[in-house]
């Protein structure tokens, strides 16, 4: 079996209390104690469709699971030992620092998806806004008008009997 590194992580240092920026539901997970070694040893992979895995390899399987199933459903994910993912997963390097440093940001780093709690995660003014988690991405609202062209079915009259 592979040895297992640690991977730096405090869980301390997510607390959401200290922030919304941090995943109440991620933080719930790996405080567990069932699921201490992955507090302590997990690290999060991107598969070849870009789904993100938070968990361990071995030398037979990955025991983990989605991150995506972690943000929604938190201590009650369930882990699985995935045989066919082990070889096919990707580390994300320095994940655990960036997420330490920009919470979820870290996890939506185009700023695309919308988290529960994220109400404070933008600054906006008047057709601007600044990410108040990471700083590094502003965005400016576009507006524009579509034309759509709609067809449908619609019964003739019946004739009237004479």
């Amino acid at each position: 079996m592979q040895a297992l590194l640690a991977n730096d992580l405090d869980l301390n240092a997510i607390e959401p209390r200290l922030g919304a920026k941090y995943s109440p539901n991620l933080h719930a997970y790996l405080a567990l104690e069932r699921n201490r070694n992955h507090c302590r040893f997990a690290r999060v992979y991107r598969d070849p469709d870009g789904v993100l895995w938070i968990g361990f390899p071995d030398d037979y399987f990955f025991v983990g699971a989605r991150l995506s199933s972690v943000l929604v459903n938190g201590s009650k994910t369930q882990v699985f030992a995935h045989m066919r993912l082990v070889h096919t997963l990707v580390e994300v390097e320095g994940f655990w620092a960036t997420y330490v440093r920009d919470g979820r940001c870290a996890i939506d780093v185009d700023h695309t998806r919308g988290f529960i709690g994220d109400d404070t995660r933008w600054a906006v003014t008047d057709e601007r806004r600044t990410c108040n988690w990471c700083g590094n991405a502003t965005q400016t609202m576009t507006r524009w008008t579509e034309a759509v062209e709609k067809t449908a079915w619609v019964a003739e009259p019946l004739p009237l009997a004479a």
